[in-house]
């Protein structure tokens, strides 16, 4: 204790004595990079999780920030993919497809609910493809002006897309209920399969996002591929169109580990026949992807501020 700072304290008895040694209180921080293999610190993140609960919703509010329709572009944007895709099946001869791949002896599965079941898990991968992968660059101040754990900016923005989904699929929910009273079409009982199909459809997502988002800030040329990636992909991995189309040449859809997300979701919702190699695919895929992104974007994590 300082004399300073006892004779404050013996003039007024009422300080106490403690405040004398606040100062010792102080601890230094030092944060500099780490040499070697970087390990991931699962005790600090599950520590700091308020900031990723945080970044979330300042993704949610940003996103939708003085947009006229506010969060309904959420509802907006299914409901006009579906419409599109569906008038373009109709002329192109899918919808016919799609009443031959549903179970025999049931109702026919209305097209716009098939369109709408392979469209819900996409538009969330194609948020974390585009999203995820400029997530880093997007939020440049964050990583040269502060710190915080990294890996809660890619993220975020899958929690922000969940929150999209989540929206999505009320809208979904009421298409199903209007179709049961209007065709009386139900879906198939496998539904309760769904969560566990949420659960690789997350992984795929962060896996994805972590490995992009972190490519992105060493090689900007990606910002400009994404968005074809996207494109291209909703193709590729027959979302708006059944795999009927392929016949025989279908099994070659289990190279696209997206392919068997996509086709689970619609065998567990309208009951159409699985497909599992591709599912058993999407399972050995996804989880390298996820662990090949986290593992890539803690090796080059130390770089992200001077390059960022």
């Amino acid at each position: 204790m300082s004399q300073a700072s006892m004779s404050a304290s013996a003039s007024n008895p009422s300080v106490p004595a403690v405040i004398a040694s606040s100062d010792s209180a102080f601890i230094e921080t030092i944060i500099q990079p780490k040499k070697g293999w970087i390990g991931i610190d699962w005790r600090e993140l599950f520590s700091r999780r308020e900031l990723l609960f945080f970044l979330v919703w300042r993704d949610v509010k940003v996103k939708y920030k003085q947009a006229i329709f506010g969060a309904a572009w959420a509802i907006v944007v299914p409901l006009a993919s579906v419409l599109i895709y569906s008038l373009v099946g109709h002329f192109a001869g899918f919808a016919k497809q799609t009443m031959k791949s549903g179970p025999e002896g049931a109702i026919a599965i209305p097209y716009p609910v098939y369109i709408y079941a392979g469209l819900l898990p996409w538009l969330f991968l194609q948020q974390a493809i585009n999203g995820g992968g400029m997530s880093l660059v997007n939020n440049q101040a964050l990583l040269t002006k502060i710190y915080l754990p990294r890996i809660f900016i890619p993220t975020a923005m899958i929690g922000s897309a969940f929150v999209d989904m989540f929206m999505s699929t009320l809208v979904f929910s009421g298409m199903l209920t209007v179709y049961f009273f209007k065709t009386g079409f139900t879906p198939s009982w496998q539904i309760v399969f769904v969560p566990f199909l949420v659960m690789l459809l997350v992984v795929a997502a962060m896996g994805t996002s972590y490995l992009l988002s972190a490519l992105t800030v060493m090689f900007r040329d990606l910002r400009f591929i994404m968005p074809f990636i996207t494109q291209l992909g909703i193709w590729l991995t027959a979302v708006v169109y059944p795999q009927s189309i392929f016949g025989h040449y279908k099994v070659w859809l289990a190279l696209n580990p997206f392919a068997g997300i996509i086709q689970g979701f619609r065998s567990a919702v309208l009951g159409i026949p699985w497909e599992p190699l591709q599912l058993a695919s999407s399972i050995v895929f996804c989880s390298l992807l996820f662990v090949v992104g986290l593992f890539y974007f803690k090796r080059v994590e130390r770089r992200f501020a001077d390059i960022a």
